[in-house]
């Protein structure tokens, strides 16, 4: 079995303990354990929309991969084509990069969800007509940062009251009609992402990494201002092995 897997520092396998991410990351651990042959193109930094295209270029190149595994990164993170090269952006970090600094006045968490909505009905019906199994789950998106903005979508009722839902219309400077069409098509793309891939708005982190059942099985603490240690990256590997329906050698 060939398995692609994508993302960001949490799949490279960045920490803050000086092991080598080649052996540590969870697609590492997921080879070791599993016996399965993993090829990692997971970037520390890396936006969706950048793991996305890499993850279209690699396939569209090599057609024999059986799996592909897309933990999802921070929204806030873009990319831009500059004089022939990609840059990464993050709005709101301390980066002084002009593009960063732009980007981080002109964009916001509405535009976040939006491009996550979107990029990953892209995604998943590219992968999809490709042929090849896909599980996409949240892992270092946060998604509790959009709570509200995702509620409007999900909660809306087609009833044009946007006062209810709190939804700044004077921020947003669009029209109810043109509100209410964005709403519904919004949610309409969400629920049709849901039958693909009813994990992609799943926080990993919450349901799975930080309860105290997993740390006392792994034997780690999570600290989510550090990227796992080497325990922490095995309890990701079983984690995203159970999803894809892998079992371990010593059980075959």
């Amino acid at each position: 079995m060939k398995i692609l897997t994508l993302g960001d520092s949490w799949t490279y396998g960045a920490n803050e303990y000086g092991l080598d991410p080649a052996q540590v990351s969870w697609p590492a651990q997921m080879r070791s354990r599993y016996g399965v042959e993993v090829v990692n193109l997971a970037h520390g930094g890396c936006s969706i929309q950048r793991a996305m295209r890499i993850g279209i270029e690699e396939l569209c190149r090599d057609a024999s991969y059986d799996q592909v595994i897309l933990p999802l990164g921070p929204a806030a993170r873009t990319e831009v084509l500059k004089v022939g090269k990609w840059h990464q952006v993050w709005p709101n970090s301390k980066l002084q990069d002009p593009l960063n600094q732009w980007f981080t006045t002109a964009w916001h968490p509405w535009n976040d969800v939006q491009q996550l909505i979107m990029n990953c009905f892209y995604f998943m019906h590219s992968v999809h007509a490709m042929g090849i199994p896909l599980y996409i789950t949240s892992l270092s998106v946060y998604l509790s940062q959009y709570t509200k903005e995702i509620s409007w979508i999900t909660d809306y009722q087609s009833d044009n009251d946007f006062n209810s839902l709190g939804i700044p219309l004077d921020e947003f400077d669009i029209g109810i009609k043109d509100l209410d069409r964005k709403l519904k098509c919004l949610k309409a793309i969400h629920d049709k992402n849901l039958v693909l891939q009813p994990d992609y708005f799943t926080d990993a982190i919450k349901t799975y990494y930080t309860l105290p059942e997993t740390n006392k099985k792994y034997n780690y603490r999570p600290n989510l201002l550090e990227h796992p240690n080497e325990n922490g990256y095995t309890a990701l590997a079983d984690y995203f092995a159970n999803k894809i329906g892998l079992t371990t050698a010593q059980n075959r």
